[in-house]
């Protein structure tokens, strides 16, 4: 299964006008629009890598898990048991959707 969305680290407004760096989940088109994001899954916190749409369009742009998670439901190898990957990214930062 491909993510269509991803959590990618860069600089948000925040309500009083500051900013400041976090997590922000965006589409995976979005996120392939950045120079070299720092992303991660937003649901196991687990490293993913973009891919770009495939040229007969049956993958829409994407990412996908560097390493399998069977605890992640985003992922293609879910155990029905949800659990943060094994190396997880920053796990304690939550995100913010875009």
């Amino acid at each position: 299964m491909a993510l269509l969305e991803v959590d990618v680290k860069q600089f948000i407004s925040t309500a009083d006008g500051s900013r400041r760096y976090a997590w922000q989940t965006v589409s995976a088109d979005e996120a392939l629009k950045i120079a070299e994001p720092r992303m991660r899954c937003p649901e196991c916190k687990g490293a993913v890598g973009l891919h770009r749409r495939s040229a007969d369009d049956t993958k829409p742009n994407r990412a996908e898990h560097k390493k399998k998670n069977p605890g992640c439901s985003l992922g293609d190898c879910f155990d029905g048991v949800k659990k943060l990957a094994a190396n997880p990214i920053e796990p304690g930062e939550e995100s913010v959707h875009g």
